[in-house]
């Protein structure tokens, strides 16, 4: 291992009942409604801090419909957690959907990690299309675009080290430029999956979630997530409630908000 790092989920809002058909593509009539969490993650280590996704605020809580889902303020448990939004250099963006991308600004120091595939995608023409574009505010993209005119995107083109230990991969499938986290800890890998697996279910049973841009390419990023954490190595999905359980509590206070995510065998099997 070269990087020594350690990784939080914080979880900011959370759905009860979302339809089975939402969390699988081709759902079946034996498949149950489940709950979903969101969450954004911290990585800290000596080689920096790093922040990976943002989340969606009030505002688009607002106009989403999702202002009952909202549980308080993410950037809190990041500051309890011992790191400081507006001095954070860098944030690894997973995607651009509206629940991973929003409030950019609040991060005036930052430089923003984007896939250029991603970008391309949803500055082109097939972006206005109503299956995708019900999934972005228009006003995250448009603060991707500005932020890239003041050279504050640090755009990738496939794979990349970040530092040593902590890598972006580009995986595809769920969007265009989907791309995925993998660092290195004390303990062993850890894969930050965000919406390439959005629940433990997903991946395990090979049946991607609904949004997608590839199907082909959902599946093909199930391999990838697997070649990527290795043996002993964890994923961790991007919206199940059950990573909450899995984990221990990363301290005092932080219970049902944040966990830390170290591979050693989960409390709580699938």
């Amino acid at each position: 291992m070269t990087g020594n790092f350690r990784v939080f989920a914080i979880r900011y809002a959370h759905r009860d009942d979302v339809a089975a058909a939402e969390v699988f593509h081709h759902a079946t009539p034996a498949d149950e409604p489940r709950a979903m969490a969101y969450y954004l993650w911290l990585v800290t280590g000596p080689a920096g801090t790093f922040l990976v996704d943002t989340g969606f605020g009030c505002e688009v809580a607002r106009k989403r419909d999702r202002e009952d889902c909202l549980r308080g303020d993410p950037l809190d448990a990041v500051r309890a957690l011992g790191a400081d939004p507006e001095q954070l250099t860098d944030v690894l963006l997973t995607h651009l959907h509206f629940d991973h991308c929003g409030e950019l600004g609040r991060f005036p120091q930052a430089r923003f990690w984007v896939q250029r595939r991603e970008l391309a995608f949803w500055t082109g023409p097939g972006a206005s299309r109503p299956s995708f574009r019900r999934v972005v505010m228009s006003e995250d993209i448009t603060d991707v675009v500005a932020l890239n005119l003041d050279g504050r995107v640090r755009w990738v083109d496939g794979d990349v080290t970040v530092a040593p230990g902590l890598s972006l991969h580009l995986v595809g499938g769920h969007t265009a430029g989907m791309q995925v986290v993998r660092v290195e800890t004390a303990h062993g890998v850890v894969v930050l999956a965000s919406d390439a697996a959005h629940y433990y279910v997903n991946l395990e049973t090979d049946r991607p979630y609904s949004a997608l841009d590839s199907v082909s390419g959902a599946h093909a990023a199930f391999d990838r997530l697997r070649e990527l954490a290795g043996p002993g190595g964890h994923i961790v999905p991007g919206h199940d409630p059950a990573v909450l359980r899995r984990y221990p509590v990363a301290g005092p206070y932080f219970d049902d908000v944040a966990v830390e995510l170290t591979p050693i065998e989960p409390e709580e099997q699938p």
